[in-house]
């Protein structure tokens, strides 16, 4: 015959599951909340600008109450930091696979060419101008994607035997993401004079420094 707990609680085995997965539901939805919020801010500081990006704003992006946004992010400041570093987790992990591929140069020219992550970061810049938290985090994150661009470049321009001293790999760098940075923030207000040449100059300076391709084995 079955005993009674003298504390009131049940003999049922499934009762101590529900208590163990329900602060695992809760552990998800949170997650998938802050989520919400932090892909929120991140669409309206392209669309509209980081000014845009205010609390009643992102939270009716997100479907949410505005006071959510508070009780995951205690200042718009710690939102931010928090978009810019997942953007950069995003950026970094495509970053280093330029590394490995088999046009390295090509690689980071269009990655830099992307326009929804040029002008999301041209916003970051402009914040940064007046947010100490910003201006901290983005040194960092550019600090470590220069690393990652010249490693790149380094690897492409050995390959090909070209002169180090002659072609920095930190100048190559930053001339294919300066110049890719360009063409897409002249383009998201409308100039595009020059663009064509630029882009067909560049290109042909590109493949110059390219990895040259493997030479074929030849048959018996």
């Amino acid at each position: 015959m079955p005993t009674t707990r003298g504390d009131g609680g049940s003999s049922n085995p499934s009762a101590g599951t529900s208590a163990v997965t329900a602060p695992r539901k809760a552990k998800s939805a949170d997650s998938a909340t802050r989520r919400r919020l932090i892909e929120a801010t991140a669409r309206l500081m392209r669309d509209e600008g980081y000014a845009a990006a205010t609390s009643r704003r992102v939270a009716a992006e997100a479907g949410v109450k505005q006071a959510l946004v508070y009780y995951y992010f205690p200042t718009m400041d710690d939102l931010f930091v928090e978009v810019l570093r997942a953007g950069a987790d995003t950026a970094l992990e495509r970053m280093r696979a330029a590394l490995t591929d088999d046009d390295p140069l090509n690689a980071l020219w269009e990655i830099n060419s992307d326009a929804r992550v040029t002008s999301l970061n041209t916003e970051f810049m402009a914040l940064a101008n007046h947010r100490k938290a910003i201006r901290a985090e983005l040194k960092a994150y550019a600090e470590r994607v220069r690393d990652i661009e010249t490693a790149a470049v380094t690897v492409a321009l050995r390959a090909n035997g070209v002169d180090l001293d002659e072609y920095p790999p930190v100048a190559i760098s930053m001339l294919i993401a300066q110049t890719a940075r360009s063409l897409c923030n002249e383009n998201a207000v409308g100039v595009t004079s020059g663009h064509d040449q630029l882009r067909a100059f560049a290109e042909r300076q590109l493949s110059r420094l390219a990895i040259p391709p493997e030479p074929q084995r030849r048959t018996r």
